[in-house]
């Protein structure tokens, strides 16, 4: 597991803002930050994805969380695509190359029929990727008492836009 580097991620004000604003808590814990990693990888052992770690390929080091991850939304159980990048790395694309892996991993490996992503409505750089990754908007909603965007994009869509390419 990646309990230091995961809790230096999550205990960060920077991305806790975006996660877990205002009442929803802020910066966790080490023990949330380790119930969060165990959760993740229950997920990993019952349906053959989570939200993993990403590491940039010349240095080693840890550029944040991305991957698949079943949640609830409107009270629809579904599997989403989202991303925790460190500060440190945001702006040069980690987001979006792991999301799109992400994406390919759900559509071929697993068989997924649709994956949604959704964002806090004033968070642009999450509104950036899930536009780069092709993501049709669907609908505003309201999560944790907070207005959000969601997005989903179903398998037939993505094997379309992979045969379109860049």
């Amino acid at each position: 597991m990646h309990l230091d580097d995961a809790a230096r991620q999550f205990g960060d004000p920077r991305i806790a803002r975006w996660h877990w604003p205002g009442d929803l808590g802020g910066p966790r814990t080490r023990a949330e930050v380790r119930e969060g990693l165990q959760r993740q990888a229950r997920q990993l052992d019952a349906e053959g994805f989570c939200l993993w770690w990403w590491r940039e390929r010349e240095t080693g080091e840890i550029v944040g969380q991305v991957g698949l991850n079943r949640t609830a939304v409107l009270g629809e159980g579904v599997v989403e695509v989202g991303w925790s990048i460190s500060p440190q790395h945001w702006n040069k694309g980690f987001a979006t190359e792991a999301a799109h892996a992400s994406l390919a991993w759900g559509f071929v490996e697993i068989g997924l029929e649709e994956v949604v992503a959704f964002t806090l409505i004033d968070n642009a750089p999450s509104r950036r990727v899930i536009e780069r990754l092709g993501m049709p908007y669907d609908s505003d909603f309201e999560r944790s008492g907070l207005p959000h965007l969601l997005f989903r994009l179903g398998r037939l869509e993505w094997r379309q836009s992979q045969r379109a390419g860049p």
